[in-house]
């Protein structure tokens, strides 16, 4: 089917949220950002990018296709790492060597189109290619009324992006300085961080989208909302309650995503073992 099928959703922090940036004033570290230009003014608007959630959600995906499928890594040999790399982060792009050299035996990536579903979905990085998937994934983006013009009209919002904003204070060990022998001169090399977060009740749109939707790309991407609703975290320091959320999208029916492994087991698995192969 061509076209493109867009889900959209709103997501609400329940704990605080850091997701961060490359900005890092003193001792504050600041939130992802994201600039906008509004009212011919540009704006800096903190935000999740579309990367950590997509990233997220692969692992989530791809954990669940192998156990669902039997499929077992061995991370203890040079081509189970090299799947388990290309499977669970997409791969990198490098000079190909031995059987991934050159172009893909169009057959065979034929094969992994068909059998390995969150392949087709998310794309991967093969030797030199690149294996464009089929889903696009936005930014978390906050709903306030400073970026309103760029948000779907039902998604409206009276707030300021600066009362989603607070500070969190942690401290850290300066490993830089030697540890001293009494306690009161090892407390004196902590340091105190500030940290900028989302507040708990800060909600964001954010959208899916599936080019050229098919049953069974729809189908895994139900699926990997129902794993995120499972564990509905975004965003660092998750051990600690960091980044919980609740999700809300509209229903799909990953009914055929199942219905599929349990009809495919076998050859999910010998596609899964050929690609492994590729590694030697």
């Amino acid at each position: 089917m061509y076209g493109i099928k867009r889900i959209q959703g709103k997501i609400t922090t329940l704990s605080p949220l850091f997701s961060g940036g490359n900005e890092k004033t003193g001792i504050t570290v600041s939130l992802n950002r994201m600039a906008y230009l509004v009212n011919g003014e540009r704006v800096e608007v903190p935000c999740v990018s579309g990367n950590e959630v997509r990233g997220y959600l692969r692992r989530l995906i791809m954990a669940d296709y192998l156990d669902k499928s039997g499929y077992e890594l061995d991370l203890e040999t040079k081509e189970g790492k090299h799947l388990f790399h290309t499977l669970f982060t997409g791969g990198i792009l490098s000079e190909a060597e031995g059987q991934m050299q050159g172009a893909i035996d169009l057959t065979f990536k034929r094969k992994i189109y068909d059998k390995i579903l969150p392949a087709r979905l998310l794309g991967f990085a093969f030797g030199n290619q690149m294996i464009e998937g089929k889903l696009k994934v936005s930014a978390m983006l906050p709903l306030c009324k400073e970026i309103q013009k760029f948000l779907p009209d039902q998604y409206a919002s009276k707030l300021s992006l600066y009362e989603m904003l607070s500070v969190q204070f942690q401290t850290r060990r300066d490993d830089l300085r030697a540890p001293r022998e009494s306690k009161s001169d090892d407390q004196a090399i902590q340091m105190i961080i500030e940290q900028e977060v989302f507040t708990p009740g800060a909600e964001f749109y954010h959208e899916f989208a599936v080019e050229d939707p098919d049953l069974l790309s729809v189908a895994t991407l139900a699926r990997m909302i129902e794993l995120w609703k499972e564990k509905p975290y975004i965003g660092g320091k998750s051990s600690i309650g960091y980044g919980q959320l609740k999700l809300e999208y509209a229903q799909l029916d990953s009914a055929p995503y199942f219905d599929f492994i349990a009809l495919n087991k076998d050859s999910v698995s010998k596609t899964l073992a050929e690609f492994e192969a590729m590694f030697k």
